[in-house]
């Protein structure tokens, strides 16, 4: 089994939403990720906004977009991608990164 590293970009910022909304999305984040069982290494956490990108050149405001992170054990690329096809971040017009992780 190799280790799938899911990376999700969202340009919604969720921290402002009503409450309802947002029990809601964490309820759909908590079946999603309870659906792949022990597939799920390290169920991630989400990022609040106000990241910084650090460079030769110094440092710099990151882009906002990236929101979170989940670690997956999957037999190949493409069961991952089909784990990430499941993401509630899709459904808000978010995006799924998948990056196949190797020991260094």
């Amino acid at each position: 089994m190799a280790k799938y590293i899911f990376v999700y970009k969202n340009k919604n910022d969720w921290t402002n939403l009503p409450k309802e909304q947002v029990v809601q999305m964490m309820q759909a984040w908590g079946e999603w990720l309870g659906s792949m069982g022990s597939a799920v290494v390290d169920q991630g956490e989400a990022f609040r906004s106000g990241g910084k990108a650090v460079t030769a050149a110094g440092v710099t405001n990151a882009d906002d977009m990236t929101s979170g992170y989940t670690l997956v054990e999957a037999k190949d690329f493409d069961e991952a991608l089909a784990y990430a096809k499941k993401a509630p971040t899709l459904e808000r017009g978010g995006t799924v990164e998948v990056y196949e992780a190797f020991g260094m």
